[in-house]
């Protein structure tokens, strides 16, 4: 577990690199990331359609050779929280977070005591050592596990002091899409409403220090370098679907 809690050492002070993972379900897809020299993969459980057996296979997995998972639940929600951290995740995000309130409710299903007030369970999460020891493996765990509110919204902008201020929020991810949207200019990422709402979030989480990321195009995560943690790009459909347009292009170029 204590090569777990680097990344979370790790998160204020360094690049960390990072796939989304949306249909791939064979656990070797973390051996490929590790060798790949990936820092962690994002487990999609909003969008994706994963079952928490394949969740779980798939972190232990990961866990086992030193790449940290991370999940997106569907929802703000209890079971979804502490299912996927049972599941040996090491970070969870809740989509749409946009008050306080509903970021108080993330901390407390994601921690435990005295942080929070998730349920225990011993498996996955803590690798499946023996019984017991459980104020040390809940210690561990709250240091380790990284609680991550997305920001999507314009409400989740216009809140975002009062949300990462809250004790146990870890980082703060931008949805760039959904954002976009909520403004009402959906997939004009570059207009100037776009940027004034991420740049507000970039200075709540730098002055409160907290982990800072966006899942979206290179060029947007490029503008904000300096001063992201988490970068996160590419999804496995489309480095598939890439991979299969360049098999095209190799096989016409034969013919040129």
């Amino acid at each position: 577990m204590a090569r777990l809690m680097r990344i979370k050492e790790k998160m204020l002070n360094e690049k960390l690199y990072g796939c989304f993972i949306k249909i791939l379900t064979n656990p070797s897809i973390t051996i490929l990331a590790k060798n790949a020299e990936l820092d962690f993969l994002f487990y999609d459980c909003e969008h994706g359609m994963y079952t928490y057996e394949t969740l779980h296979n798939l972190i232990l997995m990961g866990n086992a050779i030193g790449v940290p998972a991370f999940v997106r639940v569907p929802q703000l929600a209890r079971g979804d929280i502490s299912r996927s951290l049972d599941c040996g995740a090491t970070g969870v995000m809740v989509p749409m977070i946009e008050n306080r309130e509903q970021a108080e409710l993330l901390v407390e299903w994601s921690k435990y005591p005295p942080i929070g007030n998730r349920g225990y369970a011993g498996g996955a999460n803590t690798n499946y050592r023996p019984s017991g020891n459980h104020r040390d493996n809940m210690n561990e765990l709250n240091e380790s596990v990284i609680s991550i509110a997305q920001i999507e919204t314009e409400l989740g902008v216009k809140n975002i002091d009062e949300i990462v201020s809250v004790e146990g929020i870890d980082a703060v991810i931008i949805g760039p899409a959904d954002l976009a949207i909520s403004l009402r200019i959906p997939g004009d990422y570059f207009n100037p409403l776009e940027i004034e709402a991420i740049n507000k979030v970039v200075d709540a989480c730098q002055r409160y220090k907290k982990g800072f990321g966006i899942i979206g195009k290179l060029e947007l995560i490029e503008k904000y370098k300096d001063k992201i943690n988490f970068l996160i790009t590419k999804i496995d459909v489309d480095i598939i679907r890439e991979g299969f347009a360049k098999s095209v292009k190799d096989f016409d170029n034969l013919y040129i």
